[in-house]
């Protein structure tokens, strides 16, 4: 087995959701991540029949859909609301993610802790998210839908940030159904190695964001704009025999309105007038990342596939 990409539909909101199924095709990815949120897989559309539409498109381009991100920001749903009617209604509405993950054919519905707020207590902040946790993992258990838990940044949490963080949690819900992903950006912000994910979790790390990005940002960049040293990161994923997905999450909006507006585009998205002429810019973004992807495993003769 070997390692595969998958390309994040939430970083392309302003584009038709199609659009990104076709230019995960077109350029080589093995999958796709569904960011739900409006306009593309809000959970409440999903339900209106929305789900039958990506199942639909996944069927049609072929990348499978490999994790679905539901609506997970604090607003107007949270793991962590102090107050029991939003907390109730918050998790009525994951109880539905679980369900439209199931139903779009997602193997994985993945979720954070946000910031819970400040002025509360962490013990019993820490208290409340392990039992919203159980409660949903029961309901994952009887629809067999796997959730797993992604770590945030120190700037976006402060529940789970740490590998300790998360392997807590996963001691405390002790489910088959309950596992973990990785987002590079959390254990770089917090100072320690991805190793400790993997050393610690082992094979309950079943997803990777294969991002970039610098010590004093939560800012998701494409691998090789930031600080990270991925030859070395890439090397150790394939010493250990990391055989899941590696989803490139960045933020094209982001880029586009930092980039552009400055009158500086990065030299790898100025490759985008090589590509045919008829080619959006959303389109040479996927291109961009998957050529990042590729730039970045070949470095030290690292292959992507074995």
């Amino acid at each position: 087995m070997s390692m595969k990409i998958a390309l994040f539909t939430a970083g392309f909101s302003n584009y038709p959701i199609e659009r990104v199924f076709k230019a995960a095709a077109e350029n080589g990815y093995d999958g796709i991540e569904i960011g739900g949120f409006r306009p593309h897989a809000y959970a409440p559309d999903l339900a209106r029949g929305g789900a039958a539409r990506i199942h639909q498109l996944s069927e049609e381009y072929g990348p499978p859909i490999i994790s679905y991100a539901p609506e997970n920001t604090g607003s107007p749903y949270s793991l962590v609301f102090e107050d029991s009617q939003m907390n109730k209604e918050s998790l009525d509405y994951f109880k539905m993610t679980l369900d439209m993950a199931k139903e779009i054919g997602s193997e994985y519905c993945m979720f954070a802790c946000n910031h819970p707020g400040y002025g509360r207590n962490r013990e019993d902040v820490k208290k409340l998210f392990i039992e919203n946790m159980q409660i949903l993992t029961e309901y994952a258990e009887k629809i067999e839908q796997t959730i797993i838990l992604e770590p945030v940044t120190p700037y976006e949490g402060t529940i789970i940030v740490t590998s300790d963080d998360v392997r807590w949690a996963l001691d405390q819900v002790h489910s088959s159904r309950f596992k973990c992903m990785l987002d590079l950006a959390a254990p770089f912000t917090c100072g320690e190695p991805i190793c400790s994910y993997f050393e610690k979790m082992g094979k309950d790390v079943k997803h990777i964001h294969f991002v970039d990005c610098e010590k004093t940002s939560e800012d998701h960049l494409i691998p090789g704009d930031g600080e990270m040293d991925f030859p070395r990161i890439v090397s150790y994923l394939k010493e250990i025999g990391y055989d899941g997905y590696n989803a490139l999450k960045d933020d094209l909006n982001l880029i586009i309105s930092e980039r552009v507006t400055s009158g500086a585009l990065s030299s790898r998205l100025d490759r985008q007038a090589t590509l045919p002429v008829d080619q959006h810019f959303a389109d040479a973004f996927a291109h961009t990342m998957c050529e990042a992807i590729e730039n970045v495993f070949q470095q030290n003769n690292l292959a992507l596939f074995d």
